[in-house]
């Protein structure tokens, strides 16, 4: 199945890309998901600890399953002042 990843700040510079449609296997997590765009990209698994996921613009659980035709978003921290 495939799903759209969106990338946010650090990490769309990292990616060289706003948005990419992954495929995944039918029953993937969306940290699954995230370890597969690290193995393309490994310098994003750094960032991992940091970031916040949402999917179809919903915040959500690593753990949360995937769906076909899903959004998901991969969100670094923000600061401002």
């Amino acid at each position: 199945m495939t799903v759209r990843v969106l990338y946010f700040g650090r990490l769309k510079e990292l990616s060289g890309t706003s948005e990419e449609i992954v495929e995944v296997w039918d029953g993937a997590l969306i940290e699954d998901l995230f370890a597969r765009c690290s193995t393309a990209r490994p310098e994003l698994s750094k960032f991992r600890t940091s970031l916040v996921a949402a999917r179809n613009r919903e915040f959500a659980a690593w753990s949360t399953p995937l769906s076909a035709g899903d959004e998901v978003g991969f969100l670094p921290p923000v600061s401002g002042g």
